[in-house]
């Protein structure tokens, strides 16, 4: 699995030199951001060390009776815990039925493993918990925390863990990984909007983000030479689950005050629409730019409450309306 993912070989020959040289860490914390593949890695690592014929630094046998019960998700020693389904947080509850289960024997007379993704959503009460399992942990228990957001966890659970930041810096490999994968145009502009991210790029690149881009960003200079009116964009806008038109107003706003603040477009995020965010850079007054991104940031912190979305749109498209040239 990991040689399908050839940015993460050197992270893995890392760790599988560590466990052959017996100094394998009992606790991991797999950081870098979204897209690099993390958890996949997470799950190949706990299959490895749960492999009843492992061979240093080569992937897992896929055809013991471990590995066989891990691809039907039943292996007994391996355990993984996520937010529950009616929450966006790891409870106390799920951390202490964990650590029972790690104290006992291991059924098969090696490692037993657990995978906290994303380790970031422990609440308070859950990482206490899981901080007495990291300081005493059991014989040949790992634990691996997956987290985009390390910063978000407690710096006593951080101080536990063996850090290792995935990424992908060869930039060539990761445009050709994708070409392999993806027959459109642009492969290295979905790499570079992806933050060099080869998994979020194929995710961007299969939902013609570039194309949806273009028209979102039209929008927005559409309803600043009223051409198109911001209830109707608001409205379409509002309907996104995740929002992504409200995200990428929020990028496209930093860039601008990047611009506008520099004079150069060097450095900003969206290349794909450099041009046109150079051209409002220059129409919009810093301190408007700032006060619709303090605005944007903070229709977004409360993206999930029971405000109503469609209204808080609104309020955005109508303040931006308003600059005018």
């Amino acid at each position: 699995m990991v040689n399908e993912y050839p940015w993460l070989e050197p992270f893995w020959e890392r760790l599988t030199a560590a466990h052959r040289q017996h100094r394998f860490p009992h606790a991991l914390l797999l950081t870098g951001q979204h897209g690099m593949g993390k958890t996949v890695f997470a799950d190949e690592l706990a299959r490895f060390l749960l492999c009843e014929s492992p061979t240093d630094g080569m992937p897992p046998c896929r055809q013991c009776t471990s590995c066989t019960l891990f691809a039907a998700g039943s292996n007994p020693d391996y355990f993984r815990l996520t937010p529950a389904e009616d929450s966006r947080v790891i409870k106390i509850d799920q951390v202490r039925q964990l650590s029972e289960d790690l104290s006992l024997t291991s059924h098969g007379n090696g490692y037993k493993v657990a995978i906290l993704t994303p380790a970031d959503a422990l609440n308070i009460n859950a990482a206490n918990s899981l901080l007495k399992t990291l300081e005493e942990p059991s014989d040949n228990t790992v634990l691996v925390l997956v987290s985009a957001h390390p910063a978000r966890l407690p710096a006593t659970i951080r101080s536990r863990c063996q850090e290792v930041r995935i990424q992908a810096t060869d930039r060539e490999l990761t445009n050709r990984w994708l070409a392999t994968r993806y027959a459109g145009p642009s492969p290295e502009m979905y790499i570079a909007l992806a933050n060099g991210a080869p998994l979020q790029a194929l995710k961007l690149a299969q939902e013609q983000a570039l194309e949806e881009r273009q028209r979102r960003f039209r929008a927005l200079v559409d309803i600043l030479a009223g051409q198109e009116s911001p209830l109707t964009v608001a409205e379409g806008w509002a309907e996104d689950e995740n929002l992504k038109g409200l995200r990428w107003m929020r990028e496209w706003l930093m860039d601008m005050l990047r611009i506008r603040l520099s004079g150069q477009t060097q450095g900003i995020h969206g290349i794909d629409l450099q041009d046109g965010l150079s051209v409002l850079a220059r129409k919009l007054d810093s301190r408007v730019l700032f006060g619709l991104l303090d605005g944007v940031n903070r229709m977004l912190k409360l993206a999930d409450s029971t405000l109503n979305r469609q209204m808080m749109m609104e309020d955005i498209l109508l303040a931006w309306a308003e600059q005018t040239s």
